[in-house]
């Protein structure tokens, strides 16, 4: 494999198609987006949604007001 920098466009049009080329020790390998996206979404979960609901149900719990938009409860 040559030693091409990919620019942006080619990195946007691999995940487009859902398969990328990669190379390791000169073999090449052709990576599932997909599968590499699975991955990752594994590994760097990050819990800000419920960390925000945590948040917004601890600081509303004492302060119910009718005539406030409840947060607390918005979308649940």
């Amino acid at each position: 494999m040559s030693d091409h920098i990919p620019t942006l466009a080619d990195v946007c049009s691999a995940i487009a198609e859902g398969r990328l080329v990669a190379a390791s020790d000169g073999s090449m390998y052709q990576v599932s987006a997909f599968e590499l996206r699975r991955h990752f979404n594994k590994r760097h979960a990050l819990p800000t949604i419920s960390f925000l609901e945590e948040m917004l149900s601890s600081a509303c719990s004492d302060t119910r007001d009718s005539t406030h938009l409840d947060l607390c409860s918005f979308g649940r």
